[in-house]
């Protein structure tokens, strides 16, 4: 059942790994749109996607069918993802700059609408699979091996793909459709794998919306650990967004290279993070969380130094980062089903659906945000866009560095000095379990 219920985690983020490191590249490289346009093309769907996952996660709360609270939107997310993201790069590339802008952002804004629709009660469902706080760490472990497996293949096979046609449009194109077939099946296998797993078919009240937003910022150790949240993925927006750049215009390596070097780091964390889940056991999640979050903003800065015609110093760069990044996965995951407890404990009711909505809205706002940030910065330092254009100013590529550096650096920092207030151990949190019991 574990394993069945991680294979969802393979569309998911074969989902985000293209569209965070390759849509804005296919915007501004395949279509030829400015980077602030392209920037607006992300970031508008986000804006008005702000109230779809938490409301999304109300809502499975609240139905009732014989599938139970959250398989019904799995099923909804695998019939609708897969073609919509095949729409997403399906645009005419003579379109007109605005029209090209209109299409994307529309097309976007569904793909987005109805990954949230599979994601948030997919994610939910950690919290009703088990209350065990050291058996949740093991769950989520399953989760985010799935989700190294599918930014590896979707990091190594999408250059493949949208490099092989005549153009990076129709390249691109024929990505959408392969990758829309490849998110599809895996969100089917999630959803019947799930037939029999544990669930909680509890009957809330009806909905108040003031009361549920209540119930998530009041709720200490969820907004604490959000705003880590926050801060983590703006910095993994930045960088992921700016790596395509680095690569291919600073570093002057073929666009094929950009897989490779970012799946090194993918594949140690796939062997790493039961290392990780280890070292929560022995440390604590927060003090695993804290050294993992220092490890990935130490390795921000060494592309800052390493000369052009080293780009294949980048890979011991990103395989070092790889190891810290499966540790601020695996552990941000496995600590916010303890935060669903603390509100039980102070309100009697259970909105796993809820606190997996905020959470979800959190990690495609701060990418979004960090997306945003780099199409900002790449049009204040200059760049230029357009299929074979590879000439860029001086202050273009130091301007791309900075970006893909320092930006995250200063976000890992900030999450860093956040995780500091986090206050919820695991004595605390059987203390809240045997009180709810007890209740």
């Amino acid at each position: 059942m574990k394993v069945g219920w991680a294979v969802g985690e393979l569309g998911v983020a074969a989902f985000i790994g293209v569209m965070l490191i390759f849509l804005l590249f296919f915007l501004t490289q395949a279509l030829d749109i400015s980077p602030v346009l392209a920037g607006f093309a992300l970031l508008i769907p986000r804006l008005v996607d702000v109230a779809l996952d938490p409301l999304i996660g109300v809502v499975s709360d609240r139905t009732r069918s014989r599938l139970g609270r959250r398989r019904p939107f799995l099923l909804m997310g695998a019939l609708a993802l897969g073609p919509l993201f095949a729409l997403t790069f399906s645009m005419p590339s003579y379109w007109p700059e605005i029209g090209k802008v209109v299409y994307v952002t529309a097309l976007y804004l569904l793909a987005s609408c109805a990954y949230s629709i599979f994601d948030v009660p997919y994610s939910a469902m950690a919290a009703e699979f088990t209350s065990d706080y050291r058996e949740r760490t093991n769950l989520i472990t399953y989760k985010e091996i799935a989700a190294r497996i599918g930014i590896i293949l979707a990091v190594l096979v999408s250059p493949l793909i949208f490099t092989s046609q005549r153009t990076l449009a129709s390249g691109f194109q024929l990505l959408g459709i392969v990758g829309g077939v490849f998110i599809s099946l895996t969100f089917f296998v999630s959803f019947f794998a799930t037939a029999n797993a544990p669930r909680h078919d509890v009957t809330l009240k009806r909905f108040e919306f003031r009361q549920e937003l209540a119930a998530i910022v009041e709720n200490r150790p969820f907004r604490i650990l959000w705003l880590v949240f926050l801060a983590q993925n703006i910095a993994i927006g930045v960088s992921s967004t700016a790596a395509i750049y680095l690569i291919t215009l600073v570093m002057r390596a073929n666009v094929t290279v950009v897989g490779p070097l970012i799946a090194i780091g993918a594949a140690l964390g796939m062997f790493v993070t039961p290392l990780w889940a280890l070292v929560a056991r022995r440390l604590g999640k927060r003090a695993g969380y804290f050294l993992a979050l220092a490890i990935v903003g130490v390795m921000s800065l060494p592309a800052l130094f390493i000369p052009a015609h080293l780009y294949q110093l980048l890979f011991a760069v990103l395989l070092v980062a790889g190891l810290g990044d499966a540790g601020i996965q695996l552990l941000s995951g496995s600590m916010v089903p303890d935060t669903v407890e603390v509100d039980e404990h102070k309100t009697g009711m259970r909105r796993e659906g809820s606190v997996f909505g905020a959470w979800i809205f959190c990690r495609k706002l701060g990418m979004t945000v960090g997306a945003f940030l780099t199409s900002v910065g790449l049009s204040l330092f200059g760049f230029v866009g357009g299929e074979g254009n590879q000439q860029q100013s001086a202050l273009t590529l130091t301007g791309i560095r900075i970006i893909y550096c320092l930006v995250p650096f200063a976000f890992y920092l900030v999450a860093m000095m956040l995780l500091c207030r986090y206050d919820l151990s695991e004595s605390r949190f059987n203390a809240l379990k045997a009180q709810i019991a007890a209740r």
